[in-house]
């Protein structure tokens, strides 16, 4: 079912205008609002680039700095991301290091990310 069939014609948040397109249209458009700074955009687009999925091809090195971009910016969802990374658990990228991962996933359960929260407490308890 798509989001036109459902009544709903543009983003509640930024007020873009969503079709029904393809997936590599819909990978353009992502790729353009990440290039214009939105950090869901950003995080969103480097999840699927280190997956490959979407309408991404698989570019791990450039989907992980379009999750920094986010990271940088303190957007939850991109910091559990690198948490997950830092721990091995998407991609062999980066290093791997628990230390940092830890780092990440608290500033993204402090931020109020409830997965980063549920992860904190399967840590902990």
């Amino acid at each position: 079912v798509g989001l036109t069939t459902l009544g709903l014609t543009g983003c509640p948040l930024c007020r873009e205008v969503i079709n029904d397109k393809t997936e590599a249209e819909s990978a353009a458009d992502l790729t353009r609002l990440s290039k214009r700074g939105v950090l869901w955009a950003q995080s969103h687009v480097g999840r699927c680039m280190i997956k490959g999925m979407r309408g991404f091809e698989k570019q791990a090195q450039t989907g992980l700095e379009w999750i920094n971009k986010a990271a940088a910016q303190n957007y939850p969802s991109a910091l559990y991301e690198l948490s997950k990374i830092y721990r091995g658990e998407i991609a062999s990228e980066v290093e791997k290091t628990e230390e940092k991962a830890n780092e990440l996933l608290l500033k993204a359960a402090n931020l109020g990310y409830a997965r980063a929260n549920s992860d904190m407490v399967k840590m902990y308890f």
